[in-house]
């Protein structure tokens, strides 16, 4: 059943370019500005914050359950599904980002960045190298935080898991919240990552230069390094990318630019495809 859940939720994300009408964020805004009103600890707060809708979730999928043959019970898992995936319409932004590097068009692309999921806009971005290397960053930890992880939970603990990670995300970036309550989001979102992202880098060995990677991801595997920079020196090594190799030219380096990500995309794509086949069969055995 989860098996068939996801299938059905990709389709939709095919169809829509994203979670479409599902992913609604401003009563979530909402929730928070209120309840940081009432509740100043944080730990409470992103506890409360998480836990409430998450809760509500659990409940509302064991009342519905024995309804109308559970076919009530799994529209709500596919909805609750649809919202915890990642945000925008990743593909187009992506490819209008690659159009503006192609161009030699840098400030266009860097706007285009700023699109793209969790893209940070920061000043040590200021050539096109240092771009060029935030996104390929950026596309990686996409792979995790738009699906995998979404993913991983939600077939480790639940819908309600999947939600809680989607949530914890969101108050990790909330205008609603302020500078403290953010940064205990988002460690918890580091932690929610930490065994999700170790698995996905290890299906870039599989799909990917085996020997080089899996080296890579071993020095890697216990480090507490931030999840974007784990992602991206296991892909890298999987994609046997060294920076020392770079093109010093500046028209080289944009056709160099744009191979490199679309080898990203095509890695961490046939990583995805991978744990869906590995995802088919725990549910035929199992």
């Amino acid at each position: 059943m989860d098996f068939l859940v996801i299938l059905m939720t990709l389709g939709l994300v095919q169809v829509w370019g994203s979670g479409g009408p599902v992913q609604r964020d401003h009563w979530f805004e909402q929730f928070a500005a209120r309840l940081s009103s009432l509740v100043t600890q944080p730990a409470i707060l992103l506890i409360l914050l998480v836990g409430l809708p998450s809760l509500l979730v659990m409940l509302l999928c064991w009342w519905l359950e024995p309804l109308a043959y559970g076919l009530l019970s799994l529209l709500l898992v596919i909805i609750v599904l649809l919202y915890s995936l990642g945000r925008g319409d990743f593909s187009n932004s992506v490819q209008a980002y690659l159009t503006s590097w192609n161009h030699g068009d840098f400030e266009a692309a860097f706007e285009y960045a700023g699109d793209i999921g969790d893209f940070r806009q920061t000043n040590s971005i200021n050539d096109y190298v240092g771009l060029h290397e935030q996104m390929r960053r950026t596309l990686f930890y996409e792979g995790l935080e738009r699906w995998f992880a979404v993913i991983f939970w939600f077939l480790l603990l639940g819908p309600a898991a999947a939600l809680a990670y989607r949530l914890s995300f969101i108050c990790g970036r909330s205008k609603a919240l302020d500078a403290v309550h953010k940064q205990l989001a988002l460690r918890m979102v580091h932690y929610l990552d930490w065994l999700p992202a170790r698995l996905l880098a290890f299906s870039f060995n599989l799909v990917g230069d085996f020997v080089n990677g899996f080296s890579r991801w071993l020095e890697l595997l216990f480090e507490n390094s931030p999840t974007e920079e784990l992602l991206d020196s296991c892909g890298c090594a999987a994609l046997k990318n060294d920076p020392a190799e770079y093109p010093a030219e500046r028209e080289e380096f944009i056709s160099f630019g744009n191979a490199q990500l679309l080898a990203t995309q095509s890695l961490v794509s046939r990583s995805v495809f991978a744990w869906l086949i590995v995802i088919a069969l725990l549910e035929i055995t199992i």
